[in-house]
């Protein structure tokens, strides 16, 4: 069951950013991700309507998601619960609260019968005892002239122990623990790390391959850190990351062991900075389709130009022509890679994502007619291809002077790739066309 409507408690202090976002600005998106869209604010009197509401109302997230935020001063709280504003059940929540959308869920399904208010409190002790308030309730309507008559007393939206007790009385309010979801109103330094922490590990993605998930998330992570205090978005990323992408290819194509080794190193750098859009946009919640898009465009270009200039780099330093030929066997297979997949994405709506066409392969071996051994070897040579593996195995081989041995694996393994993804796409299309 979702709840549509949210009472958000304003701090009289306004708490410091946290990747990206301010505390209100990242309840109010949290909230919206489990189908919250009526938000009523909740502030000091005396508290200006505009300063909180202005900045809300110009950003195009709050828009896009439907979000209708409403501000009330306390001295007027009340008189929402007479005039009908107030629904038959709401969240009550403190503007500092960072939590998993997940355990609006769990608090929705933890009372089917809809008898009682919720409060999510930490883990208790092991000794039974309960743990403390983590300032995220759920609330029948009939609850609010309580609710509200106890706030106003205490002339204060800030919910400490003795408010929450006051508000969430123990006899008929029903607890529920946060188990592993994160939930937590940030009041403190060390709230802040913890908050910080939980974040990150949300930006980080559960298809990230070997090289990602050990090394490059810990780079990615960091400097994703430092560019949203600098308030730099996701796209702004994207761009710098193709430039980097580019540039390594021009050093590459100049030939000689130092440009080689310069380019292979700035490859691998774009694929380490190439975390951070994806980061920025899931922490700030941008995500975007044309985003998306971009930057699956920019990794193959990227990925298409550093290997077209790889084979010219070696013909440059050599005069060789079998470079030249090699290059032109791995370009052409290339594009015709992209074009397979391209088709494939297009008609099957799998995802316009190499990650997707990975996991697809991967479980090609449980599919009638895909458990061959060609398939097989297929599904188990799938992380060879992932991007974070190639630019760091280019950057290794080119490093330690195996850049022509590189080239020569390269020449094998993309008409290869070519070739199997040709026969696999035609193949899972005929499937998909028979089940329809």
């Amino acid at each position: 069951m979702r709840i549509s409507q949210a009472v958000i408690l304003i701090s009289s202090e306004p708490g410091k950013k946290i990747l990206g976002l301010s505390p209100l600005e990242r309840v109010l998106l949290t909230a919206s991700q489990a189908g919250v869209k009526d938000f009523i604010l909740v502030g000091r009197d005396g508290v200006e309507e505009a300063d909180i509401l202005s900045p809300l109302l110009k950003d195009k997230r709050f828009r896009e998601r439907g979000i209708r935020p409403e501000f009330v001063p306390l001295s007027r709280l009340a008189g929402l619960g007479t005039g009908g504003r107030i629904r038959s059940r709401f969240w009550l929540m403190e503007d500092r609260l960072v939590f998993a959308p997940a355990i609006m869920e769990k608090a929705a399904s933890a009372d089917p019968s809809l008898s009682r208010d919720i409060r999510i409190v930490a883990n208790g002790g092991a000794d039974g005892t309960e743990g403390s308030f983590a300032g995220l309730g759920l609330c029948l309507g009939a609850s609010f002239s309580r609710i509200a008559s106890a706030l106003a007393k205490r002339g204060a939206t800030e919910l400490d122990a003795e408010a929450a007790a006051a508000i969430f009385p123990a006899p008929t309010t029903q607890p529920v623990e946060a188990g592993e979801d994160y939930c937590e109103p940030v009041k403190s330094r060390e709230a802040a790390r913890r908050a910080g922490r939980y974040l990150i590990g949300t930006a980080r993605k559960p298809t990230d391959g070997f090289f990602s998930r050990n090394f490059n998330r810990h780079i990615s992570t960091f400097l994703t850190r430092q560019l949203l205090r600098l308030n730099v978005r996701p796209m702004e990323i994207s761009f710098v990351v193709l430039a980097i992408g580019i540039l390594s290819g021009i050093f590459e194509g100049k030939g000689g062991y130092r440009n080689a080794a310069i380019g292979a190193l700035l490859f691998e750098l774009a694929s380490i900075v190439d975390g951070c859009d994806g980061e920025n946009a899931r922490l700030t919640h941008r995500i975007s389709k044309f985003g998306g898009t971009f930057d699956i465009a920019g990794d193959a270009a990227t990925f298409v130009f550093f290997f077209l200039n790889l084979p010219i780099g070696l013909y440059r330093s050599s005069r060789n022509d079998l470079w030249l030929a090699l290059g032109a066997v791995s370009f052409i297979s290339m594009i015709f890679f992209y074009f397979q997949i391209g088709k494939f994405t297009k008609r099957t709506g799998i995802g316009n994502n190499i990650v997707a066409i990975a996991k697809d392969i991967e479980k090609s071996s449980e599919r009638p007619g895909f458990a061959g051994k060609l398939d097989w070897m297929a599904a188990k040579l799938v992380p060879v291809y992932r991007r974070d593996f190639f630019a760091t195995g280019a950057f290794l081989f080119i490093v330690c002077g195996g850049a022509k041995l590189f080239m020569g694996i390269i020449a094998v393994l993309a008409p290869l790739e070519a070739a199997y993804i040709y026969f696999y796409t035609r193949r899972r299309m005929k499937e998909a066309l028979v089940e329809a």
